[in-house]
């Protein structure tokens, strides 16, 4: 291994507190700073303040992200066809229950609950068609029902009622 020496000058207080750390970490101090500076190459940063924490490597080069896309192509139709399955599914389940909620109360909002009634049938027949293997149906599914839509609701009387009746 080629190395290079490094000689350090160090209060004595804290080399003596650096060696007793290292040391209940089964390290000498040596080693500890290896993978200090070792860190900091890797990073691109020495990350010494002590009011925040170091940031995280860069997203290539997180190994994460190192992945060979080829590997993942055969999969990508699956696990689309697979978003688009918990979607409609998901979506029809806050339907059912935000119409039965709109029925308890009194009166029942009836337009509410047949427009909901309608969005969930056409959600139901979606599913109840599916084609898999169709990317363009996916891709329609997906984007139709992976926004952030939840059924109308008046989140002041629902969310803050007790159950009980004025």
């Amino acid at each position: 291994m080629d190395s290079f020496h490094i000689r350090i000058r160090l209060e004595r207080d804290i080399a003596e507190q650096a060696m007793a750390m290292a040391n209940d970490r089964g390290l000498e101090l040596g080693d500890v700073i290896r993978m200090m500076v070792t860190k900091a190459v890797l990073s691109g940063e020495f990350a010494i303040g002590f009011d925040k924490p170091s940031p995280p490597p860069a997203a290539e080069t997180r190994a994460l992200f190192a992945y060979d896309d080829s590997q993942w192509a055969p999969l990508k139709s699956v696990l689309d066809a697979e978003l688009a399955l918990a979607l409609l599914n998901q979506f029809v389940a806050t339907h059912t229950v935000e119409i039965e909620r709109l029925l308890d109360l009194d009166p029942p909002d009836v337009v509410q609950v047949e427009q909901l009634t309608r969005e969930r049938d056409e959600a139901r027949q979606a599913l109840a068609t599916l084609d898999p293997e169709d990317a363009k149906a996916i891709d329609a599914i997906v984007e139709r029902y992976a926004s952030p839509r939840a059924p109308t609701r008046a989140l002041e009387s629902s969310d803050q009622d007790d159950g009980e009746t004025a």
